[in-house]
């Protein structure tokens, strides 16, 4: 009698310490399991189900319950890290990597460590008992870091080609247009009315991709030799309306400027980006009516937004995108001059900030374009 309640005390303990340790589990948020192979019964902790978005009644204790929401690309995987342990007698590890997928639709990556505790007399394994923790943090983190350094190599790889491509091109570029210029002077008076046509179609055309070219070399430029300085907004502006004087007269424009601030910034491209946009909103402005630019900012908790607001012929909503794409033109060369770059410089200027950029345009009403620079 008395060994009876010897051992029903530590069966009591062990049920006691087990409860201790179900405990200490789940105040880690780590997810345990337990096993038991033969039977085709796995006991799945409420931090386990937890984690994937459910219940303790929702997911039954059972391996088909996980395997069920495992990515069916890492299943596999799983099952061969298992092999490897059980072959092993327990001395190959059983660490893995794995994607579950959340109740939302959601990816949860998890680590997960296991192993067999208990084997029966022919050697094949009775229990085995493992704990997931969500590493989806780490991850993205992880996946996020590479992005960003794959998106460095093809962004150096891009500006390279475009600043040796833009150098080859500037030779036979100057070459056309010497040697038509030497044609037109020297045969003007021999050539007749067509012949002067294709020269004056020959020059014309060089001169527009002399210019591309030039604009090209200019955005593969952007982002190179930097250094944040404290840059007066008032001043750029100033300059700017110095450099755009004969423009700004003969198109009669309006410039409002209100109180801008001191940015942290790139000086160099942080005025591109404000000549970039007021001429775009001198060169866009409406038949026989005076363009009127205004130019403001706004204090936020953690950027300044500036914003260039124009009375011209504004924007189709399902173009408000494609505006900042390189080479992305919504008009003509005959409506109005351009290489399609300089909105796409904007973006790649405010890109270099930590910044964004965006428009809010009515179509016959004007445009409003805004960007942000961090503080």
């Amino acid at each position: 009698m008395e060994q009876l309640d010897e051992i029903q005390l530590l069966r009591e303990k062990i049920q006691d310490k087990e409860v201790i340790f179900e405990n200490i589990l789940e105040g880690t948020l780590a997810g345990y399991w337990d096993w038991y192979i033969q039977d085709n019964y796995e006991y799945l902790s409420p931090s386990f189900k937890k984690m994937f978005g459910y219940e303790d009644h929702e997911m039954p204790n059972s391996p088909d319950s996980w395997q069920k929401i495992i990515h069916p690309d890492d299943l596999s995987k799983v099952l061969e890290v298992y092999d490897k342990h059980v072959r092993s007698k327990g001395l190959v590890p059983y660490n893995n990597e794995v994607r579950y997928f959340h109740k939302n639709g959601s990816v949860v990556w998890v680590y997960c460590r296991g192993k067999i505790i208990e084997w029966d007399a022919q050697g094949n394994p009775v229990r085995m008992v493992g704990s997931h923790v969500d590493i989806t943090k780490v991850k993205e983190a992880e996946l996020t870091e590479k992005r960003a350094q794959l998106l460095e190599v093809k962004n150096k790889e891009l500006e390279q080609f475009a600043y040796v491509a833009s150098h080859d091109l500037q030779e036979p570029l100057r070459t056309i247009l010497s040697f038509s210029e030497l044609l037109e002077k020297k045969y003007k008076n021999n050539l007749d009315d067509e012949a002067d046509l294709y020269l004056k179609f020959i020059k014309e055309s060089t001169l527009r991709m002399k210019s591309l070219v030039k604009a090209l070399l200019d955005y593969s430029r952007l982002g190179t030799n930097l250094k944040l300085t404290q840059v007066n907004c008032n001043d750029i502006i100033a300059d700017i309306q110095k450099d755009l004087k004969t423009r700004i007269q003969e198109t009669d424009t309006i410039l409002k400027v209100d109180a801008l601030p001191t940015l942290n910034a790139y000086q160099t491209e942080l005025r591109l980006l404000f000549q970039n946009l007021i001429t775009n909103a001198i060169k866009f402005s409406k038949k026989e009516v005076q363009p009127i630019i205004q130019i403001s900012a706004q204090e936020e908790k953690e950027y300044w937004k500036i914003f260039i607001q124009d009375n011209g012929i504004g924007i189709e909503d399902k173009f408000k995108e494609r505006i900042f794409i390189i080479f992305q033109r919504l008009h003509s060369k005959k409506e109005y001059e351009g290489t399609g770059i300089g909105l796409s410089q904007c973006s790649k200027i405010v890109d270099l900030h930590g910044g964004q950029i965006g428009v809010e345009s009515k179509l016959n009403e004007g445009s409003t374009f805004y960007f942000t620079i961090p503080k």
